[in-house]
C-alpha cells in the first residue's frame, strides 16, 4: 500500500509534504513527436467517444507524470497552483481538516477543533469521496481540492464515507478564515527549570521569522531546556529550515545535511552548514510521529545527527525527496510541481521510504495511547447506539468511557456495562434516561475528549519529552 502524505488544512494544501526548493520560470519546448501526433490525429478523427484535443493532451500528461512513479511530481493548472501556494501564509480559507492522500483516496487525518468541519462533524478516518454532489474520485488530487477550495463565507457541501456506516453522509459548512500560525509557544515547568516548548505546523514563507523570534522570547524568559515539536508537520521551504537548523547548529565543518539535485543536465550537491561558534546553553528535544514529513525529517535528523539532540515520538513518514515549481512556457498559468532530487542526513543517510531507511527513528520511541487517538463522535439525524449492537464508534466511544473513569470492554460491543455507563451519565447531567448514546450524551463525551485533550499531561509523545529534562 502506496500511502503519501498531503496535508491539507481547510482544504488548503500545507506544503504538499514537499522539501519546497522554489519556483523556476519557463521550460524549453520540445521537438514534435511525429508517432505522437499521428496518434492524437487518429484519435480525434476516428474514436467513437469522440474525444476534444484538450482531453487527449490533458491525457497524455498525466501519462507522461505517471511513467515516471512518483506521487509528488504533479501537474498545476493556475487554480491549483494558487491553492498550493497559498497554504504556506499564517492564515487561510477553508473548512479546518488535515488529509492523508492514500491508495488514491482522499482520507482525512485530523480536524482542526472548532472549526467548520469540526462543527459540522466530520471525523478522522472519513474518506472524501463528493463535492456539492459531484463525484470526485475521478478527479486528480489537486482537481478535487480546488473544487473544495472557495470564497470567505460560502457553502460547501462534502459527501464522505464512514466506517461503519452504509449511506455516504453529506455535510454541509461554509468557508471561514482560520488563523493557523505556523509557530505558536509556551512554557512548562518540570520540577525546578522551565522548559520552553514551540510547535510548527509547516516550514512556511514567515515561520522562520516567526520562529526566531519565538526562541529569542523563551531564552529571554530564561528556559533550562526547550521541545520543539514537529508532529504533524508535512514539510516546507528550504530556506526556513535552514534558518530554523542555524538557531541551535553549530558551523565546525561538517554539513547539517545535503542535497543530491538534477539541473541543466548534470547532477549537483550543496551542502548546508550551522551558523553558531558554541552549542546553546541548554538542551533541545525534537519531537515527530509518523506524520512529520521531508523538511520536519531534515531538521530531526540534524538535530539528532549533527547536534547529537534527542528525537522522541515515533518513526517519521520517510520522504527523502525535494521538488521544485517550474512555470510552463507555452501556458504561463500552469506549472509542474516536479522531484529533482533528494536529501541526506548530516551521516549521509536518505530517509525515504522506498530504498531508504524509511524515516527517521527517534532516540525515545513513545506510542500514543488509544485514549490519545480517540475522536468525538457525531450521529446523523434520530441516530443511535444501544444495547447488543457492535460498531467500529461504540470501540472508540468505549476506550473515551475508560477514560471517564468507567470499566468496559473497548472491542465495540455494547455490552450491559456499556450500558449502564451510559446510564450513569445520563443520570448525573439530567439527561432522559435509555441506555442508548444519542446525541445529548454524545455531548458530555465530546467535552470530555476535548478537555482531556488540552491538557499537555495527557500527552504521552510530549510528557517523555519533558520527562528528558527531569532525568
Amino acid at each position: 500500500m502506496q500511502k503519501r502524505i498531503v496535508s491539507i488544512v481547510a482544504f488548503i494544501l500545507v506544503v504538499a509534504a514537499s522539501f519546497y526548493l522554489g519556483t523556476f520560470v519557463n521550460t524549453p519546448s520540445g521537438e514534435t513527436n511525429l508517432v505522437f501526433d499521428e496518434v492524437m490525429n487518429q484519435l480525434l478523427d476516428n474514436h467513437y467517444t469522440k474525444p476534444t484535443e484538450e482531453e487527449l493532451w490533458q491525457g497524455a500528461i498525466d501519462g507522461i507524470l505517471d511513467s515516471v512513479d512518483d506521487p509528488y511530481t504533479s501537474y498545476f493548472d493556475y487554480d491549483e497552483f494558487d491553492t498550493y501556494r497559498s497554504s504556506f501564509g499564517e492564515t487561510y480559507v477553508g473548512i479546518g481538516i488535515t488529509v492523508v492522500f492514500q491508495d488514491d483516496r482522499i482520507v482525512v487525518e485530523e480536524v482542526k477543533a472548532g472549526g467548520p468541519a469540526d462543527n459540522a462533524g466530520i471525523l478522522p478516518n472519513d474518506i472524501i469521496i463528493e463535492v456539492e454532489s459531484e463525484d470526485i474520485t475521478s478527479m486528480s488530487f489537486y482537481e478535487a481540492i480546488s473544487n473544495i477550495v472557495g470564497e470567505e463565507d460560502t457553502e460547501v457541501s462534502i459527501g464522505l464515507i464512514r466506517q461503519g456506516v452504509e449511506n455516504i453522509i453529506t455535510l454541509t459548512m461554509s468557508r471561514t478564515v482560520i488563523v493557523n500560525s505556523t509557530v505558536t509557544y509556551t512554557t512548562y515547568n518540570v520540577g525546578t527549570e522551565t522548559i520552553g516548548y514551540i510547535y510548527v505546523s509547516t516550514f512556511g514563507d514567515a515561520t522562520a521569522e516567526l520562529f526566531t523570534a519565538a526562541v529569542l522570547d523563551l531564552e529571554e524568559a530564561g528556559i533550562d531546556g526547550l521541545v520543539v515539536d514537529l508532529r504533524n508537520n508535512g514539510g516546507g521551504h528550504l530556506g526556513t529550515v535552514v534558518s530554523m537548523l542555524q538557531e541551535f547548529l553549530v558551523n565546525d565543518g561538517r554539513e547539517m545535511f545535503s542535497i543530491e539535485y538534477y539541473a541543466e543536465g548534470v547532477f549537483k550537491r550543496d551542502e548546508f552548514f550551522g551558523s553558531l561558534d558554541a552549542k546553546k546553553s541548554y538542551d533541545i528535544v525534537t519531537l515527530v510521529n509518523g506524520n512529520s514529513a521531508s523538511a520536519s525529517e531534515v531538521f530531526a535528523s540534524a538535530m539528532q545527527e549533527h547536534g547529537e539532540y534527542p528525537v522522541v515520538g515515533t518513526t517519521t513518514f520517510g520522504k527523502g525527496t525535494m521538488q521544485l515549481d517550474i512555470k510552463l512556457q507555452e501556458d504561463e498559468s500552469d506549472f509542474i510541481h516536479l522531484t529533482i532530487g533528494k536529501w541526506l542526513t548530516a551521516d549521509g543517510n536518505w530517509v525515504h521510504f522506498d530504498g531508504g531507511t524509511d524515516g527517521v527513528i527517534p532516540d525515545v520511541i513513545v506510542e500514543q495511547s488509544s485514549t490519545e487517538l480517540a475522536y468525538k463522535l457525531f450521529f446523523a439525524a434520530d441516530e443511535s447506539l444501544g444495547f447488543d449492537t457492535v460498531d467500529h464508534r461504540t470501540e472508540n466511544l468505549q476506550v473515551i468511557l475508560n477514560a471517564m473513569g468507567y470499566t468496559v470492554r473497548e472491542d465495540g460491543y455494547f455490552d450491559q456495562e456499556t450500558k449502564d455507563a451510559i446510564i450513569d451519565i445520563q443520570t448525573n447531567n439530567s439527561l432522559t434516561i435509555t441506555g442508548d448514546v444519542d446525541s445529548e450524551v454524545l455531548v458530555i463525551i465530546n467535552e470530555f475528549l476535548t478537555t482531556y485533550k488540552n491538557d499537555y499531561l495527557n500527552d504521552s509523545q510530549l510528557a517523555a519529552s519533558l520527562n528528558i529534562f527531569d532525568e
